[in-house]
């Protein structure tokens, strides 16, 4: 883990790299202390990354996703769209529930995060609606989205792990997260 961090960091936060190096270091562990044969090693590498191709993919069409919905501009249009409708008693309560939306849809949470906050906060101040309000807002949609979508990174590797798929992963989990979105869509506009 230390190698795999310190490579992602010394190529300038590559994680492709990071795991190649750290495959590598591996490999080469191993070999040196001689606990298991090459052909062995070697087979659990392709095994390996056989179980993590369909994670792999799933996510990487997520990440193409978020690519074409940044091209198109869905995130500024989808806000900018609700903006005149807003009031200062209920932005928490929908920008929770339009970005937690839009994270669903693009299961990109950082990259909505980002293309959201510059348009977010200077409309929250032209309310008077409390940066921390908002800020809590956008970060608990972030993690309501992702957690909510069946291919969002998060859901897939987790699904990975518990050696299910990641839509059995995500109907499993889609109550609990329903029932967090719910509860903190009544907190926004309780508090607000």
């Amino acid at each position: 883990m230390i190698v795999l961090v310190g490579a992602t960091w010394f190529y300038g936060i590559d994680l492709l790299a990071g795991v190649v190096v750290a495959i590598i270091f591996t490999l080469c562990l191993y070999g040196f202390q001689r606990l298991v044969s090459m052909n062995e090693l070697f087979d659990s590498v392709f095994d390996g990354v056989k179980v993590m191709l369909i994670p792999l993919a799933t996510v990487v069409g997520g990440f193409m996703l978020k690519s074409v919905n940044d091209s198109l501009g869905l995130t500024e249009f989808v806000i900018e769209s609700v903006a005149p409708y807003l009031s200062a008693q209920y932005f928490p309560a929908l920008i929770f529930i339009i970005t937690g939306g839009l994270v669903f849809a693009s299961s990109s949470s950082w990259g909505t995060f980002a293309v959201a906050m510059p348009i977010i906060l200077p409309l929250a101040e032209q309310l008077g609606v409390p940066l921390h309000l908002t800020i809590a807002a956008m970060l608990s949609a972030s993690a309501a989205g992702s957690h909510s979508c069946f291919f969002s990174d998060s859901t897939v590797l987790s699904a990975q792990g518990s050696g299910c798929t990641a839509m059995q992963h995500a109907k499993t989990q889609f109550p609990y997260a329903l029932i967090g979105i719910v509860a903190t869509t009544l907190f926004f506009l309780v508090v607000a």
